[in-house]
């Protein structure tokens, strides 16, 4: 019994002895597992890399240029003096930015201003105005004597008025007492026609002598002589009456031409005077006019002079202070440079790649330029032209110079930068910088 046990004891140790001795192997094989796992992954990340910067390189090299040298440029726009004088002040510093506004640049001063001009037309109106107010003083003197015309119209046309009217009551007064005389004719002409018949048909009968009837007859002619006598009078005091009344209402019309002592019309003189009194005011106006004219012309000569007394400089366009040549103080003659502005608005990059890119690169090919030292978003513009030959051909000259075989061949290229206001404060715009230029081909 005590081997039994013995034996049964020693072989659960044996297995543990067994177990033991097989562990650190199986820890070994999947450690070994483990390593081969991640060297392959490694491997596989290292060719996708590589795959990866091949396309990407390849792409690059086949869909743009690089360039091997570039310069940002821009234009430089000359500030001169408008005019002669000593330069009181100067707001310009280099490195600053400007814009075109009111205020001034810059203040140049001339006290020797010709006014010559301006003199002679103030003693060309000093003359005139006197011989406006001669001429004002003569119209005035016609109105008044139109005036005193117009009164003694007025008194001329009552008083005929008047006149004509007493001449018609008159030649009323008549033609009533020639009428009269008339009727006592008729009536005389009637009684000696009634006699005559009587004495006649008594004569006849031998009542009484002949004689009385002849005397009879001799009354009726008479008395019938004394009525035509009569009625001519009549009608001519007809006629004078009409003709008075006609007369009268001409003179109410103010139509009548009736004479004053002076043996003159008051109308007459009336139009005269309204004629030249239209005559004087279109002299008056005339000068007038002339005088506006040149008190315009005055001012404006006065106001040219103040401009080029004191001229301000301002800022044609909006850009940076480039440099500046002249100093307060300095006299600078008409066209002398004050100060360059550079003109952010107009920049490009002149471009050198070599002459085998050209193919790829023509008039309207995209470019994005990256200046060295600008931080932010890269400039984009356009390619505008492109120059070739640099170093090896001066044009228009009949013989060409050769050069080594293994002098660069390259050619320029300009860049119209895109407009936009990515200008740097106070780097210039970027103008003069280095840049590095990539152009956008299609292969």
């Amino acid at each position: 019994m005590k081997e039994v046990d013995l034996a049964s004891r020693l072989k659960p140790v044996q297995k543990t002895q067994l177990y033991q001795t097989q562990k650190p192997a199986v820890f070994t094989q999947q450690l070994k597992l483990r390593r081969s796992l991640l060297a392959n992954l490694l491997v596989l990340a290292a060719g996708c890399g590589i795959l990866a910067f091949t396309g990407v390189f390849l792409y690059r090299h086949l869909t743009t240029v690089g360039s091997r040298d570039a310069v940002i440029n821009g234009v430089i726009v000359n500030v001169r003096a408008p005019e002669e004088g000593t330069l009181e002040k100067l707001e310009a510093r280099v490195g600053e930015f400007v814009e075109p506004t009111e205020a001034p640049l810059a203040l140049i001063e001339n006290d020797y201003v010709s006014q010559g001009s301006a003199k002679e037309v103030e003693k060309w109106l000093e003359r005139r105005r006197g011989e406006l107010a001669a001429a004002q003083a003569k119209l005035a003197q016609l109105q008044e004597l139109l005036a005193a015309a117009q009164r003694d119209e007025r008194n001329q046309q009552v008083l005929e008025v008047a006149q004509t009217q007493r001449q018609v009551a008159a030649a009323q007064a008549e033609l009533a007492a020639a009428q009269a005389n008339l009727a006592d004719a008729r009536a005389r002409y009637q009684l000696a026609k009634i006699n005559y018949r009587r004495f006649s048909q008594l004569a006849k009968q031998g009542a009484v002598p002949q004689a009385q009837a002849d005397a009879a007859l001799t009354e009726l002619q008479q008395s019938q002589a004394q009525v035509a006598a009569r009625q001519r009078e009549v009608e001519a005091a007809v006629r004078t009456v009409e003709a008075l009344k006609a007369d009268a209402r001409a003179a109410e019309l103010g139509l009548t031409l009736r004479k004053t002592r002076s043996n003159y019309d008051p109308r007459l003189r009336l139009q005269e005077l309204q004629i030249q009194i239209a005559e004087q005011q279109a002299i008056v106006k005339g000068i007038q006019r002339e005088i506006a004219a040149q008190e315009r012309q005055v001012a404006q000569a006065q106001r040219e002079v103040a401009q080029r007394k004191v001229v301000k400089v301002t800022a044609p366009i909006a850009g940076y202070v480039w440099r500046v040549d002249a100093r307060p103080g300095m006299f600078l003659g008409k066209g002398d440079q004050i100060l360059q502005l550079l003109d952010c608005g107009r920049r490009w990059v002149d471009v050198f790649v070599e002459e085998k890119s050209l193919p790829l690169i023509h008039p309207g090919t995209r470019a994005t330029i990256e200046p060295y030292g600008k931080k932010g978003k890269a400039l984009q513009g356009t390619v505008s032209n492109i120059r070739s030959g640099l170093g090896r051909l001066n044009p228009g000259d009949d013989q060409v110079i050769p050069i080594p075989e293994n002098y660069p061949r390259q050619s320029q290229v300009r860049v119209e930068l895109d407009a936009d206001h990515d200008w740097g404060e106070g780097n210039f715009c970027y103008v003069g910088y280095t840049a590095r230029v990539t152009f956008q081909v299609i292969p």
